[in-house]
């Protein structure tokens, strides 16, 4: 009967390791996905991303430097996993150093990348120039509307280059429409008390090329010298 417990204990005591065994193990194989599955994650994030922006016509320059090492890295990982999948406890490289951090320093330089070209396009496409002009109008009583509104749009403009958007191509026509706007508030810009050669010469002194010099008439420097509105113009040498 003694002998009989013992054996019936030891079998109980060989399960209980078994099982503990095979608890360890299928701790290990969640802690692997769950790792490799954050970094999954990031790569489809981060490819999305580069995919989206240069379907807009949005150019980003990246190139991953390891790219080719990584996915081979990647493959024969896959295939020994397949072959034997105690493989993922003894892997042939170091998985943190040596393949998932490596990853995630390409993922971190795709995404720095891609904000870096989304951020130029819109500096690109909202090139303002100076605030002097506007805000020298802005002292104007009879431009305040107009400024309110040129001001709007380019807040507006600001605040999607701050982030990649999901939609590239949506924020960008939506871009192109605040910049038609923008350039309706300058072209609306007027009033009847005001010159219209005055009128003439702060609109194109907004504009890319700017105004000529020979805009700046005695009349209209004189409107501006009364109001202490010169200073806020700068002569531009191409």
């Amino acid at each position: 009967m003694l002998l009989d417990r013992a054996a019936a204990l030891a079998t109980k005591l060989s399960d209980y390791q078994k099982l503990r065994g095979a608890a360890d193990e299928a701790t290990q194989f969640s802690t692997r996905a769950t790792q490799f599955g954050a970094a999954a994650d990031r790569v489809a994030r981060a490819s999305d991303g580069l995919a989206k922006l240069r379907a807009a016509g949005v150019p980003v320059e990246f190139a991953p430097s390891e790219g080719a090492a990584l996915a081979e890295k990647a493959r024969n990982l896959r295939a020994a996993i397949q072959e034997d999948p105690a493989v993922i406890n003894d892997p042939p490289f170091d998985l943190k150093y040596a393949f998932t951090d490596r990853l995630l320093g390409v993922v971190a330089a795709a995404e720095q990348a891609t904000t870096l070209a989304w951020k130029a396009y819109v500096a690109t496409r909202a090139d303002f120039g100076s605030e002097d002009v506007l805000a020298a109008l802005s002292k104007v009583p009879q431009f305040a509307v107009g400024v309110a509104k040129i001001r709007a749009c380019r807040a507006q403009i600001a605040s999607l280059g701050e982030t990649v958007p999901p939609d590239p191509a949506a924020a960008k026509a939506r871009i192109s429409a605040l910049l038609a706007e923008h350039d309706a508030a300058w072209s609306d810009l007027s009033a009847d008390d005001i010159p219209r050669n005055v009128i003439g010469f702060i609109r194109a002194a907004a504009a890319g090329d700017g105004a000529p010099l020979g805009a700046l008439t005695p009349e209209v420097q004189d409107w501006l010298i009364r109001r202490e509105l010169l200073a806020a113009f700068r002569i531009r040498l191409r």
